[in-house]
């Protein structure tokens, strides 16, 4: 069942290569900017914890 799921999404993709590219990239980007801005917001929280 889950290979027939991948085999069409694999065709899908194949078949409209340019839309399929817009979404990859931007699902790539989102989450390299929602990861930077977790480290950002992490590294404040942490940046003055080195005092009692």
């Amino acid at each position: 069942m889950v290979a027939n799921y991948l085999k069409i999404a694999w065709r899908s993709l194949w078949k409209h290569k340019l839309f399929s590219f817009i979404n990859v990239f931007g699902l790539a980007s989102g989450l390299v900017v929602c990861l930077l801005a977790i480290t950002q917001i992490k590294g404040a929280f942490v940046y003055d914890d080195f005092h009692p």
